[in-house]
Formats: structure tokens, C-alpha cells, sequence
């Protein structure tokens, strides 16, 4: 039997999930970047926001998926202060990581954290 040929949109598909898991690595190491992850994939800044333009998505909206789902996870330890989490993520200020959690969550972390992992 020969194989399906790879459809465009599992194509499409991997890009994003790739380009996201190298956005968890770039914040593991402190820093994300646009130029780095376009670098790692082979490929120019502007050929990745236009193949990721195609799925419908950007890279900023990667990234704040990829954020949001990491402070869940961090959340979860009680014991890693707000500030940490922040600088883990990538935001410059606790300030700035505050603002991002409450319009993901509709609630600031501090009442998050208290409230509904209690």
C-alpha cells in the first residue's frame, strides 16, 4: 500500500505545533524571539509570518497561547511566587504578566491562585 500523500493542512498544522514547542524552548531559556524561531525552522522572518499568516495565525498569538498555557501550569505550585512565573514567561514586569493573566482568565492571578486552586 502506498502512503497519503501529506495533506496541505496537516502540513499547515505541524508548522504551528513546531513553532510553538520551539517558543516553550526559547522561554525555557529566557528569551523568545521571532529571528531565532524563523532560524531554527529554516526559514525567513517574513516566510514564517507568512506561512503561519496562512494557517490563520501569528506568531504573537502562538506566544500568547504558549504563555497562558505555561502560567497554568505554573499556577499550580503555590510555592513559585507570581514574580517568578512572570520572569519565567518572558513579561518584563510582574505588572505587565498581571494584565495578560486577567484577560486570559477574566481574574487577576493572585485572586486565581486563591480561588479556584484552594
Amino acid at each position: 500500500m502506498a502512503s497519503e500523500p501529506v495533506r496541505p493542512e496537516n502540513s499547515k498544522r505541524s508548522l504551528s505545533i513546531r513553532v510553538s514547542k520551539l517558543i516553550r524552548v526559547q522561554l525555557e531559556r529566557g528569551k523568545v524571539g521571532v529571528e531565532t524561531v524563523a532560524g531554527q525552522l529554516n526559514m525567513s522572518r517574513y516566510t514564517l509570518h507568512k506561512k503561519l499568516r496562512e494557517e490563520g495565525l501569528t506568531f504573537a498569538a502562538l506566544l500568547e497561547q504558549v504563555r497562558r498555557e505555561q502560567a497554568l501550569t505554573y499556577m499550580k505550585d503555590k510555592t513559585k511566587p507570581l514574580v517568578e512565573i512572570a520572569e519565567q514567561l518572558g513579561f518584563s514586569e510582574l505588572s505587565a504578566f498581571s494584565r495578560a493573566f486577567k484577560r486570559w482568565m477574566g481574574t487577576p492571578p493572585a485572586e486565581y491562585r486563591s480561588l479556584r486552586l484552594s
